[in-house]
């Protein structure tokens, strides 16, 4: 995949899944083996289960949630 590709990828991962709440998105758009290494809340895995959960639960406490992409930053396979 090219970086504009992965760039698009983690668009598309932050406008659905995170904005519009299409927690079912992570099973589609992040590998089964996927490793969040961002701190996350005690008692939640760091697979993709953990990162639906966290983003459920910050939905749920600010329902008007919105992120924004100020800079995307790509080179070989990584995004930041």
């Amino acid at each position: 995949m090219s970086t504009e590709q992965n760039k698009a990828l983690f668009r598309r991962f932050n406008e659905e899944f995170f904005n519009k709440g299409n927690v079912s998105l992570a099973d589609d758009l992040l590998a089964p083996d996927f490793v969040e290494h961002e701190e996350l809340p005690p008692g939640i895995s760091r697979d993709r289960q953990g990162v639906k959960q966290v983003a459920t639960m910050l939905r749920n406490a600010f329902p008007d949630f919105k992120s924004t992409i100020d800079d995307i930053i790509a080179e070989g396979d990584k995004v930041v």
